[in-house]
C-alpha cells in the first residue's frame, strides 16, 4: 500500500478523526472497528487494509499527537523526560481524550505503554549521549529508565494527579541518575 496515495492519506485521516471523535465521546474499551468504520463513512475491509486493530489505529493517532516530541533536542528530552512530553503533544487534543477516558484500563495501559515506548527506545537510540557509571551495564539502564518511567505515570495517575511535569522530573532525577552529555 503506498502510504503516500492520497486515497490512503484521506482514509487513514477518516478513521483518525473518527476514533478521536468516538474517544470524547464513549470510553476506548466500548469502542468497536464497526462504530469506528460506520463514524467515518470507511467499509470495515477497508479498515483492515490499514490498520489490524483498534489498538494499531490508537497508536496511529497518539504518534500523530506527539510529532514534536523528535523535534526536541535529545539533551532536554533526556533530562526533562516529563516536561517535553508534556510539550510535545498536542494538549488541547490529549486533554479531552484523557478526560473521557479516566478510569479505563485498556485506555490507560495501551496510552502508558505507548508514552513508554517511545520514551525506552529513544533512550536506547540514544546511549551514546548519556552519562552513568561505566560499570552498569548499557542494556540494563534502559530496562531500568523505562520501569521508573512507568512506575511514575502509574503513581501520578492514581495517587498524585496534581504533579506538574517540572515536579515529576526533579523527583525522577532524585532517583535515577541519568543525564544527557553536555
Amino acid at each position: 500500500m503506498n502510504n503516500e496515495d492520497i486515497r490512503v492519506i484521506k482514509t487513514k485521516k477518516a478513521l483518525t478523526d473518527s476514533l478521536y471523535f468516538l474517544l470524547e465521546e464513549e470510553m476506548y474499551s466500548t469502542i468497536t472497528v464497526n462504530k469506528i468504520c460506520e463514524n467515518a463513512n470507511v467499509h470495515r475491509t477497508t479498515f483492515y487494509k490499514h490498520f489490524y486493530d483498534k489498538k494499531e489505529l490508537l497508536i496511529y493517532l497518539l504518534k500523530l499527537t506527539g510529532d514534536d516530541y523528535f523535534s526536541v533536542d535529545i539533551k532536554e528530552r533526556l533530562n526533562s523526560p516529563f516536561q517535553v512530553l508534556a510539550k510535545s503533544f498536542n494538549k488541547e487534543k490529549l486533554y479531552r481524550i484523557e478526560a473521557q477516558q479516566q478510569g479505563d484500563k485498556e485506555f490507560e495501559k495501551l496510552y502508558n505503554d505507548y508514552l513508554i515506548n517511545i520514551i525506552q527506545n529513544d533512550f536506547n537510540n540514544n546511549m551514546h549521549c548519556i552519562v552513568v557509571d561505566p560499570t552498569v551495564p548499557k542494556s540494563l539502564i534502559s530496562y531500568v529508565f523505562g520501569s521508573v518511567l512507568a512506575a511514575f505515570i502509574e503513581w501520578k495517575m492514581n495517587e498524585h494527579p496534581t504533579t506538574n511535569p517540572q515536579q515529576m522530573d526533579q523527583i525522577f532525577h532524585k532517583l535515577i541518575n541519568v543525564k544527557a552529555r553536555e
